[in-house]
């Protein structure tokens, strides 16, 4: 019997061989998801074509809405915090948009089923939600900013304690086969102290990616942005105009799956930066670009909070002067910021890898 010649399958591009196998299934399995999303809303709008626009307009919401800074601080900082745990999470960004996206899909149930009975007294829901959700989001950005700050801490202090003591037996810097695991027992930094484990306690709560998805829910009570309040204004319209309850559901389910599709590329991507094999075996490398990496993690985290803890007492006392202006400025353009986090992200990423070694260079002739 005649051999069958093998067919040579296609390799994988050189990028994405760099990141790790869980990283691309994740991606490609909540891509897969919009396609097959969108597949079975094209059914449905074949018979309402009048919804195809804003249908169109509620994915778009969700995507933008992904990228408020809030949602990029809190996927970021707590990707950084559970993989300084011993853990390599990628469904961070999904847990937390399912919770998200929770509160806006049963709202707008209950907007468009109730079509104007219950309208009137959302405002004050919104209101009151609001001051829940931009409370617990403040207080989560501001807590993982001060438990990232004892990570820093002791990362610099490791590194310099490595560089005072370099390998004899490697005078050009390399660390032998077990540096790599060295290397990454480096970012489990739990140490023993009275602060680390006040912080362990406080984390506990949330110590596995799927947690993350009930502070998801805390974080939707706020329904602070333009995103959810114009899908809910989407599904209010529809409702009047007599469409279906169950026609209605599939503006919320786009709007969530263009965000899930969103943090869950931002969770799983930061994992990928942070556990980088760039720098694989060299404890110093891995050391180094951890600082980077959780010191703009710091910032960015008490940037925001500071800013939604003003927006709070904004909403709250309602001061006036054109400091107050300049902070709803930046409240009402979060997407702007949230994309912004994402390129200094990729900035200081590509940018450490070529400041490296002209940086370890200078370190070895000192």
């Amino acid at each position: 019997m005649p051999r069958i010649p093998r067919i040579p399958l296609p390799s994988l591009p050189a990028r994405l061989k760099a990141l790790p196998a869980p990283t691309i299934r994740i991606i490609s399995l909540l891509i897969v998801v919009n396609l097959v999303i969108w597949a079975a809303v094209g059914i449905v709008l074949h018979y309402y074509p009048a919804m195809i626009t804003p249908a169109v307009l509620s994915y778009t919401l969700g995507l933008r809405h992904a990228l408020d800074a809030d949602h990029i601080s809190a996927i970021d900082l707590m990707t950084r915090r559970l993989i300084a745990s011993g853990q390599r999470p990628v469904t961070v960004g999904t847990f937390f948009s399912l919770g998200h996206s929770t509160i806006v899909i049963i709202t707008c149930i209950v907007v468009a089923a109730t079509s104007g009975a219950l309208r009137d007294r959302f405002e004050n829901f919104q209101y009151i939600g609001g001051i829940i959700g931009t409370s617990v989001s403040a207080a989560f950005l501001i807590l993982l900013c001060l438990g990232n700050g004892w990570v820093l801490y002791r990362l610099v202090t490791r590194l310099r304690q490595v560089l005072r003591e370099p390998d004899p037996h490697h005078p050009d810097g390399e660390e032998d086969e077990g540096g790599e695991d060295r290397a990454a027992m480096d970012l489990q930094l739990e140490g023993a102290g009275f602060m680390a484990n006040v912080f362990r306690k406080v984390f506990r709560v949330v110590d596995r990616p799927w947690k993350m998805y009930p502070l998801g829910v805390l974080f939707g009570l706020g329904f602070d942005t333009s995103s959810e309040i114009a899908i809910l204004g989407i599904a209010s319209i529809q409702a009047a105009q007599g469409t279906s309850l169950w026609v209605i559901l599939i503006f919320p389910i786009l709007f969530t799956a263009g965000m899930c599709l969103l943090d869950t590329t931002d969770g799983a991507l930061m994992m990928s930066l942070y556990t980088s094999k760039a720098f694989a075996r060299d404890t110093v490398a891995i050391l180094y670009y951890s600082i980077v990496l959780t010191g703009i993690t710091i910032f960015v985290s008490a940037f925001i909070g500071i800013i939604q803890v003003l927006s709070l007492v904004q909403n709250v006392a309602e001061p006036e002067g054109s400091f107050w202006d300049g902070v709803s400025a930046i409240s009402d353009h979060f997407e702007i910021i949230g994309g912004s986090i994402c390129g200094v992200f990729l900035v200081a990423g590509l940018g450490s890898v070529l400041v490296y070694k002209p940086w370890r260079r200078r370190m070895r002739r000192r």
